[in-house]
């Protein structure tokens, strides 16, 4: 009788794919607080919901398997903190703004917001050398701060390979991080409303707005919106 050769990596794939299939697919009626800082031509397109996104890869589905691992285990470490109450996965909503989102952690005991990304190690120590967070993640805080009105937050960057820890303050009242926040979803509420993606600007396609984008074919062809 033949033993049965059992491919562990066939059933990681296997089970991440079906617990992405699994999951609840809502029409978007916002903005999301996570993408503000992504191709705007992008987001618009998410939005219809009539465009089906170009399919994560098995590696794709791994690597953000590993990054949600890592969060939680960050988020343990936070909850063991004695004497404080810590609330994981608040739903944040401005309808005044038409944003919504998910802040990973919120203490209201410290007044403060976490928001938690993972990186791999060449990535996480070329940002820390430069002591700069990544810009969209600020304005993803900085939405997250204004709709809670919380004063100040922290982008946690954990290292995947080395367990590095970088942490990075982002406030409420930085002026220049609001402006540059406001303007984009301003014009998305403008070209939403006025039903004209071609108000919003197309990234350039070494930038990582058009790299990682999703639907980037109909951001530069608008045109094949009308063919669906």
């Amino acid at each position: 009788m033949e033993k049965t050769i059992i491919s562990i990596q066939d059933l990681i794939n296997k089970k991440l794919k079906k617990e992405k299939d699994e999951r609840e697919h809502k029409n978007q009626d916002s903005w999301h607080a996570s993408s503000i800082g992504n191709c705007l031509r992008g987001q618009y397109i998410q939005r219809l919901g009539i465009v089906k996104e170009e399919p994560l890869t098995e590696r794709d589905l791994r690597v953000f398997s590993v990054g949600r691992q890592m969060e939680e285990w960050v988020i343990s470490c936070l909850k063991d903190i004695p004497g404080i109450k810590t609330e994981t996965q608040v739903r944040i909503e401005d309808k005044t703004i038409g944003v919504s989102g998910y802040a990973d952690v919120v203490i209201r005991d410290l007044n403060r917001v976490y928001e938690i990304k993972t990186k791999h190690s060449k990535a996480f120590w070329h940002m820390e050398k430069s002591k700069k967070p990544m810009r969209q993640h600020e304005y993803q805080l900085w939405l997250y701060l204004k709709i809670l009105n919380i004063p100040e937050g922290i982008i946690v960057y954990l290292s995947k390979d080395d367990m590095a820890i970088g942490e990075y303050v982002v406030k409420l009242d930085d002026a220049e991080l609001e402006k540059e926040v406001m303007e984009r979803i301003n014009l998305l509420n403008r070209a939403w409303e006025e039903k004209n993606i071609l108000l919003l600007p197309l990234p350039k396609e070494v930038d990582w707005q058009a790299k990682y984008c999703r639907v980037h074919k109909y951001c530069k062809n608008p045109e094949l919106l009308n063919k669906i």
